[in-house]
């Protein structure tokens, strides 16, 4: 699979005039080479393209000029540009992240892919690959599942419905377009002579059920005795626990996602062997029936609305922990959303469960690795996200102050790596993985 990225360089965020002056500079070198269609810093297209960020607090950054390329020459004028003139800059494919400054900046160049959104018309056979452009997003394919999710999530890892059974998302990347800092293009592959860096890209950048909060205790311990059990690729289970707050009063509420991908096509009941404890929970809503993939991406509901903050945080327990694990987060997650709920800048909080069985670990493997480089024997990564009510782009400092000790107060499992795109700007993702030295070598 072919994807455009660039190698983004982490500056400081500390704007300076000459910081400023740089990124001018460079914006006016990009417009007289390329053109004002696809340099702006003003307009109709300029404004959605500032503002369009998933996340409100990236989508209210400000940048200098926005460069929309239409194809990788563009690309490569923008970065030499900006290279030359030492201007800060930020990239933006689909916009879907909560890290602050990710994926917008305020006063530098943002090179926004919202026009490279083209994919290849047909399957090669004889490759097994795909071609994407960065800007295309799962909104260009299908109605739900987080339509601004892009190909930033195959950069950071990818977790997906067939991951237990493929491996992480990218695990499947068989060849990189890479804009260079200085503007070179080259093309990474396993075997070329940018192997470490098609490596480090790897990875370095519904069955359906609501549950009543009563049985939120059973859910636990069926999610931790799945991750300590179950290690087919054809089964997949997401779990989501939810605190709604609404004027102050907190509503929990437990989403459990079953998955089971079957060639028999008389099978009409999930196994009992792997989802049997979750089938007993008492259910307030439940809906089994036989679905396409593509149906199966649509029963999660769209998430491409911008008019909130949302945070997030990463934890991840391996599968010989012991269940109690489980429970502490869940009475530290309650405990915070108690802190918060108070504040008025919360609409939820949740505790989300994603298992990693060995057969993700092993079918990456047998692709040739990734970056994250997780280790086998089957883990559970946890997603602690939050998002804010309508209109409000960040937390107030003392809920910061609450989610970072709750994050604090979690206990990892050493040597299990943290999911990139689901953490707090503050966890140093890199630490966890098991590459982290060779990534530490390219530069």
């Amino acid at each position: 699979m072919k994807i455009y990225i660039l190698i983004q360089i982490l500056l400081s965020a500390t704007l300076s005039f000459a910081q400023d002056q740089n990124a001018t500079r460079a914006c006016f070198s990009i417009e007289s080479l390329l053109g004002p269609i696809k340099v702006q810093s003003s307009g109709p297209q300029f404004e959605a393209g500032a503002t369009g960020a998933w996340n409100l607090a990236n989508a209210q950054l400000r940048p200098a000029c926005i460069v929309f390329p239409l194809e990788t020459s563009d690309v490569q004028v923008a970065m030499k540009a900006i290279f030359q003139s030492n201007a800060r800059y930020a990239v933006q494919a689909g916009g879907h992240s909560a890290m602050e400054g990710w994926n917008n900046l305020q006063g530098g160049v943002l090179i926004l892919f919202s026009q490279m959104n083209n994919i290849s018309e047909s399957y090669n056979q004889e490759t097994d690959t795909i071609s994407v452009e960065p800007g295309l997003t799962r909104g260009n394919k299908c109605n739900g599942a987080f339509c601004s999710v892009e190909t930033g999530l195959l950069l950071g890892g990818g977790i997906s419905f067939l991951s237990p059974a493929h491996g992480f998302g990218a695990d499947n990347i068989k060849s990189l377009d890479v804009v260079l800092v200085d503007g070179t293009l080259v093309v990474a592959t396993v075997d070329d002579e940018y192997a470490d860096l098609f490596r480090a890209l790897k990875g370095g950048g519904n069955r359906y059920g609501i549950y009543p909060n009563s049985s939120v205790d059973a859910v636990i311990n069926a999610t931790a005795h799945y991750v300590q059990t179950v290690e087919g690729p054809s089964a997949v289970l997401l779990v989501s626990l939810v605190n709604a707050i609404v004027s102050e009063e907190i509503t929990p509420i437990a989403q459990v996602e079953l998955f089971y991908n079957v060639t028999d096509t008389n099978l009409t009941t999930l196994p009992s062997s792997i989802f049997g404890e979750l089938l007993s929970i008492p259910a307030s809503t439940s809906n089994i029936t036989r679905l396409s993939y593509l149906e199966v991406l649509n029963t999660i509901p769209a998430g491409n609305n911008s008019g909130s903050g949302e945070t997030f945080g990463a934890e991840v327990f391996s599968s010989a922990e012991d269940i109690q694990m489980y429970h502490d987060a869940r009475a530290h997650w309650d405990n915070f959303t108690q802190a918060v709920a108070g504040t008025g800048a919360y609409f939820f909080t949740s505790l989300i469960s994603t298992p990693i069985p060995s057969s993700q670990i092993e079918a990456g493997r047998a692709r040739g690795g990734n970056a994250i480089d997780a280790p086998l024997g089957g883990y559970v990564a946890l997603n602690l996200g939050e998002q804010l009510t309508l209109g409000v782009a960040q937390p107030p400092a003392e809920a910061d102050e609450a989610k970072l000790l709750f994050l604090n107060q979690l206990h990892r499992s050493p040597g299990f790596p943290f999911f990139m795109n689901e953490c707090d700007k503050r966890q140093n993702v890199y630490e966890t993985y098991g590459e982290k030295k060779k990534l530490l070598t390219c530069y």
